[in-house]
């Protein structure tokens, strides 16, 4: 009974990510910035956000390893 309520929660669960996918925007029509953001109103241009996220894992990722080699 347990296996049945599991796959019946993964397939929900796949279920209204496709749909959310298929109703929104694109990949910005979740984002906050999304309604003052340039590169989406124009089409042109990167994601300020994404930008600014990676550049944060990276430098995270730049100082977990500096640690790891001391």
């Amino acid at each position: 009974m347990a296996d049945v309520i599991i796959i019946a929660a993964v397939a929900a669960g796949i279920f209204f990510a496709a749909r959310s996918l298929a109703h929104g925007e694109g990949e910005c029509s979740t984002c906050g910035s999304a309604a003052g953001c340039q590169a989406r109103a124009t089409g042109k241009g990167h994601c300020a956000v994404a930008q600014d996220m990676v550049a944060k894992a990276d430098a995270a990722f730049a100082a977990d390893r500096r640690e790891t080699d001391m």
